[in-house]
């Protein structure tokens, strides 16, 4: 039992609180930016932010914990930690590009719902590191621009939809 409590809490940049913390609020950030667009049924599924919010910070952490157990070393292992965030958000990119669709010669939907698990991904990279009160400010931000961009986007797309 020692052994796996040792292992539990062999963190060297965090705790296991810590990671709890951060990865559960990568979740609940996630899952309210996915609900926003889940409620408005757009082409992407609210579990799917939940997943990449979380993926994200998981990732972010795992990066500082790889860094911690290599630093001592001599020049074996190169960490990149902008390398790592690319990665990730490229990858989201992705995933975001799949929930974008044309309609028509003029008509674009899911561009709020790809750059939304885009922001997900952003915001579990930076819980995932530790910074809490910008990913905190990056999710009201994203949040209110959804809900309140999101009623005047309402009006456009019923004049759409009557053409």
């Amino acid at each position: 039992m020692e052994e796996i409590m040792n292992a539990l809490n062999g963190y060297r940049t965090v705790s296991i609180v810590e990671v709890w913390v951060r990865v559960l609020l990568a979740a609940v950030f996630g899952l309210f930016l996915g609900l926003e667009r889940y409620r408005k049924g757009k082409p992407m599924d609210f579990r799917a932010f939940v997943i990449v919010a979380v993926v994200s910070c998981v990732v972010a952490i795992m990066a500082q914990e790889v860094y911690a157990d290599y630093a001592d070393s001599e020049g074996t292992i190169r960490l990149d930690f902008m390398r790592i965030i690319e990665g990730v958000l490229t990858g989201i990119g992705f995933l975001g590009a799949g929930a974008i669709l044309r309609r028509g010669d003029d008509h674009v939907v899911g561009t709020a719902t790809g750059a939304s698990i885009w922001a997900a991904g952003g915001i579990g990279l930076a819980l995932g590191f530790g910074f809490y009160l910008l990913s905190a400010i990056s999710f009201i931000t994203i949040f209110a621009t959804l809900l309140l961009f999101g009623l005047l986007m309402q009006d456009r797309e019923d004049t759409r939809t009557e053409a």
